[in-house]
């Protein structure tokens, strides 16, 4: 190779590909690509069938999602078109009248949260027998929870009361005074008395 053509054609060619605008084009091109995927994507994924299963029924998403996380982060992720099954469904899903031990009754009514969406602990903070224990299950995009409350007797825990009611603040403390159950807020600023459900 003759250093005539060297310098006129293969030392230009090389010296290119360090130029700092060579450089910034290319980082241009490789966003712009980046970018343009992530818009195909956006609207691709509302056109692929997704769906969760709850409780044996499969309710339809907005879009496919690649992981669990990315659908719980999303506070669109149920198409609005099955908002109200949703909502009917959570707060008609049935629960046992008794479980055997403390683990069966929290697990039988954690099964009853609609995945991805929250769940807290109620009770009077004790045990053993005449304790009261159970779970507030948030009902989607409603502003509202489904309550169940456990008492323990004999050993069993027994479902005394099943209610939804308005959040926030949510209801975490229960007590019981003579036939009313006096729930209310963790910061107390909140408070619902009422009859138990069941006896």
């Amino acid at each position: 190779m003759s250093d005539r053509y060297y310098r006129h054609f293969v030392h230009p060619l090389r010296r290119s590909h360090n130029d700092p605008e060579h450089t910034v084009k290319r980082a241009f091109i490789v966003i712009g690509a980046v970018v343009g995927l992530l818009v195909v994507w956006n609207f691709v994924s509302k056109l692929i069938p997704s769906y969760i299963d709850y409780r044996g029924e499969k309710i339809k998403l907005t879009r496919y999602y690649f992981d669990y996380d990315e659908y719980k982060s999303d506070p669109d992720n149920i198409d609005p078109s099955e908002t109200a099954r949703v909502q009917r469904l959570v707060v008609e899903a049935p629960v046992g009248r008794s479980y055997d031990t403390r683990e069966e009754m929290i697990h039988a009514t954690f099964e009853v949260k609609f995945p991805g969406y929250g769940a807290a602990g109620l009770g009077d903070e004790r045990k053993g027998e005449g304790s009261l224990s159970g779970l507030s299950v948030e009902i989607p995009r409603a502003d509202k929870s489904r309550y169940l409350l456990f008492q323990c007797r004999g050993g069993k825990y027994v479902l005394v009361d099943d209610f939804v009611d308005s959040d926030p603040p949510g209801l975490a403390h229960v007590r019981q005074e003579g036939n009313k159950l006096i729930y209310s807020s963790y910061d107390e600023t909140r408070k619902l008395i009422r009859a138990p459900r069941y006896q």
